[in-house]
């Protein structure tokens, strides 16, 4: 980890604290929506036909998979380091989130990729 990388902080400006706990709800939600293998992104229409819809959703889910690891691997090596408060709220909140995030965007370009090589196979015959 880089230097900048550690130094990197995330501050409230006056007043946002009070707007970050009015959208608990919100955070909760949007957690709970997380976890819904089934769930599609704003445009993703699972019935197109189109091969281009297809590469493009194959690609789309390629990198939310990547990102979503990666916060997840980020998070277990420092998980290891932080005080014992600190390491059980990451290990019961943070990583459950993270990990049903990967789960659902894995899900989702398994369902493209399996949708790309059907339309793909379907402009060959």
């Amino acid at each position: 980890m880089s230097r900048s990388e550690k130094n990197r902080e995330f501050s409230l400006e006056a007043g946002q604290d009070g707007q970050m706990a009015s959208n608990k709800g919100e955070a909760a939600g949007a957690a709970w929506e997380g976890a819904d293998l089934e769930r599609t992104i704003v445009g993703e229409d699972p019935t197109s036909d189109s091969l281009e819809d297809a590469r493009h959703w194959v690609a789309v889910y390629g990198h939310l998979v990547n990102l979503e690891q990666e916060l997840f691997d980020v998070l277990a090596r420092m998980i290891p380091r932080m005080p014992p408060d600190a390491k059980r709220e990451a290990e019961e909140t943070n990583l459950p989130v993270l990990a049903s995030q990967v789960e659902r965007f894995r899900h989702r370009l398994d369902f493209w990729s399996k949708r790309r090589r059907e339309l793909e196979a379907g402009r060959r015959r």
